[in-house]
């Protein structure tokens, strides 16, 4: 059985995460999607069961698409890769490429009459 693993935030889960799944699973028989479990912020304001629940409805096939929670409570996650041998990158159209989680956020936040507030660390994710 080939199996991926794809990691990320998904502070919101969008399309663009979703076409990356859809991607992994043309070539794989399942995906473990590792959501970081974040302290909530104004850059992390989905909790982890959030998270799950919309990844989820676009994908109820638990046997397909599994989740699970990748504690990360200071967002000081990185990933290393040991070489060059047994992983990809996804890449997309450019449509899909511009999503931005980032002004996903922004707009939730205006239309919620809320202030968003830019990272002020920037290098740090």
């Amino acid at each position: 059985m080939k199996t991926a693993i794809f990691v990320g935030r998904f502070q919101p889960f969008h399309d663009g995460h979703k076409k990356c799944i859809e991607k992994i699973l043309e070539n794989c028989d399942r995906c473990i999607v590792l959501a970081r479990d974040t302290k909530e912020s104004e850059k992390n304001p989905f909790n982890f069961e959030k998270s799950k629940a919309l990844i989820r409805s676009a994908f109820p096939d638990e046997s397909k698409v599994i989740i699970q929670r990748l504690d990360d409570p200071d967002c000081e996650l990185s990933v290393y890769i040991g070489r060059d041998v047994g992983y990809e990158l996804i890449q997309l159209d450019e449509e899909t490429e511009s999503i931005s989680a980032t002004d996903i956020r922004k707009k939730l936040y205006a239309d919620a009459n809320k202030e968003f507030k830019e990272n002020p660390h920037p290098m740090k994710q």
